[in-house]
């Protein structure tokens, strides 16, 4: 995704952002009508009332809409957990949190995530080839616990970060189903099970402190 210099005067910033955000918006909404897959480049162009040529500037790629929906979603939650609570919590109480946080989120916006989920499944995720940002939040939460000594040194963090993402999203992709006004089970309650079964395990193992 092809962004503005940081350097670059307010007014070309400003007029960037708002492009930005009028062609996520466009492929939004098509996406929700037609499918991420029966929606072309072309068509979210039109949308935005935009020639093609911007809208490759800002999304190189379909599937850039679908990272920068992950990003918003991140940009969503962080701002709904307190400085305090991120820098002095326990990794257990940041991460029930941060679970708690991403199933409001999901569940404030159920329609978009099943029509996003699906259109990411299509195109290879959540374990293709491109970068995952929220793995790295996951293993940057557990990188900082073990710096804390909260974690024991024999706890592989890259692993666990990788058990916490493919739980998230394997939960998630069950939830997904079904209407789009009737959840088939509590995806905070889901998340809230899951942690205890992770906390468990590494208590059982000795592997945390």
């Amino acid at each position: 995704m092809t962004e503005l210099p940081a350097d670059a005067p307010e007014h070309r910033q400003r007029r960037w952002h708002e492009a930005h955000d009028r062609l996520y918006d466009a492929a939004c909404e098509l996406f929700m009508q037609s499918g991420y897959i029966g929606t072309s480049m072309e068509e979210i162009a039109d949308r935005a009332h935009m020639v093609r040529k911007t809208a490759f500037n800002h999304f190189p790629r379909k599937r850039d809409f679908i990272n920068e929906w992950g990003r918003r979603r991140r940009e969503q939650v962080l701002s709904a957990l307190s400085p305090e609570l991120m820098s002095d919590a326990s990794i257990e109480v940041v991460l029930r949190h941060y679970f708690a946080e991403l199933s409001a989120v999901n569940l404030e916006q159920r329609a978009l995530t099943i029509c996003m989920s699906a259109g990411w499944r299509e195109q290879g995720g959540p374990f293709d080839t491109d970068p995952h940002e929220l793995l790295d939040v996951f293993r940057g939460f557990l990188t900082d616990a073990k710096e804390r000594g909260e974690i024991a040194a024999s706890v592989d963090v890259a692993q666990m970060g990788t058990v916490l993402y493919s739980s998230y999203f394997g939960i998630l992709y069950e939830w997904c189903k079904g209407s789009e006004s009737e959840p088939p089970f509590d995806l905070k309650v889901a998340y809230a099970r899951m942690l205890d079964v992770i906390w468990a395990g590494l208590h059982a193992q000795s592997g945390w402190s």
